[in-house]
């Protein structure tokens, strides 16, 4: 059974916030903002914005204590469907950009943005810097399960990765397990089709390889059948994988979840729910990008007001414990 440390609360976290990215109007993810800033005693919250849309809810902003939150106007916002090179390139004065700016300037503890996944990549990979010989972040959500949670990476940063980068993947999901929860020696394994060694493309052959030639604990291959039954503490893959792997697992809980709250539906799909201990996938949104000198989380662009409040609360939890410095300490001796 995992032994997770409990983190304690401990300052005053500010969090910067990237308002404008998102699929829909930004009017639920400031009335989630404001119910956060009721909720939490020792939070500052840094909210990015455009000038328009601050303009709109001045009226609704003017008489908050400027001590616990903070409206800054940006010149421009970051489009979901924009090229990570067009937001580098064009785009650095964006409520997104300067949201993890912020992170850099040791002014916010964390950033939070539910908006492009491509240029929330690009424009933290110049604003902050890679941890010890890491050349790529990584995005990585922690999955519900038992008896222990398997940390998953990469989500969607990096769709076609490569076995070298498949390795550092397992370095930095190790040193987040050991860091954050103080597991020693966590146990590793790579997302494949089968546990065969003969399965899988030369890409995750050759990972297997350099990983089963390290000091790490690989235990080698593992399916998508064992996400969620404590196989391992760290499951890698590409991007590519772990995203649709993630979405799917997510629509299905949801389907489940809905099926089962319905009055008229019979009690077997109650049966599953609770057989399956499905738990409400908004509850757990908020992908980590990990393997940078500052945290920054990304919500589901399509989130409501309870995942993006996942997301927050994940920002405030996370920022209490020094991770990032943890973090470098455990890769610098690894």
């Amino acid at each position: 059974m995992q032994n997770n440390k409990q983190i304690k609360l401990i300052k005053t976290v500010t969090i910067a916030v990237d308002l404008m990215g998102g699929d829909d109007s930004p009017d639920m993810r400031l009335d989630t903002v404001l119910a956060m800033l009721k909720s939490q005693i020792t939070i500052h919250l840094r909210v990015f914005v455009s000038q328009s849309y601050l303009n709109t809810i001045s009226h609704r902003v003017s008489t908050l204590d400027d001590k616990k939150i903070t409206f800054i106007a940006c010149g421009r916002s970051v489009a979901m469907a924009e090229s990570p090179f067009s937001a580098l390139r064009q785009k650095r004065e964006s409520s997104l950009s300067l949201a993890i700016k912020d992170v850099a300037d040791k002014r916010a503890d964390v950033c939070v943005t539910a908006g492009n996944t491509g240029a929330m990549v690009a424009l933290s990979k110049h604003w902050l810097n890679l941890l010890y010989e890491i050349e790529k972040p990584v995005l990585a959500t922690l999955l519900p399960g038992k008896p222990k949670r398997a940390l998953l990476l990469d989500v969607g940063a990096t769709i076609d990765a490569r076995a070298d980068d498949l390795y550092n993947f397992a370095r930095i999901g190790c040193a987040w397990q050991q860091a954050l929860y103080g597991i020693n020696n966590p146990e590793i394994s790579l997302l494949n089709v089968g546990m065969e060694s003969n399965k899988g493309d030369d890409t995750v052959k050759q990972a297997d390889k350099m990983l089963r030639e390290s000091d790490l604990n690989y235990i080698g291959f593992c399916e998508g059948s064992h996400l969620f039954n404590g196989f391992a503490d760290v499951i890698c893959c590409n991007g590519f994988v772990g995203n649709i792997t993630l979405k799917s697992c997510e629509a299905m809980a949801s389907f489940v979840k809905n099926e089962s709250d319905d009055p008229l539906k019979s009690t077997l799909w109650q049966k599953i729910k609770k057989g399956m201990r499905i738990v409400d996938p908004d509850k757990y949104n908020g992908a980590l990008l990990l393997g940078l000198d500052g945290m920054v989380i990304k919500s589901h662009g399509d989130c409501n007001t309870l995942s993006f409040g996942a997301a927050l609360l994940q920002a405030y939890n996370m920022a209490q414990y020094p991770m990032i410095t943890k973090m470098t300490e455990l890769l610098e001796n690894s």
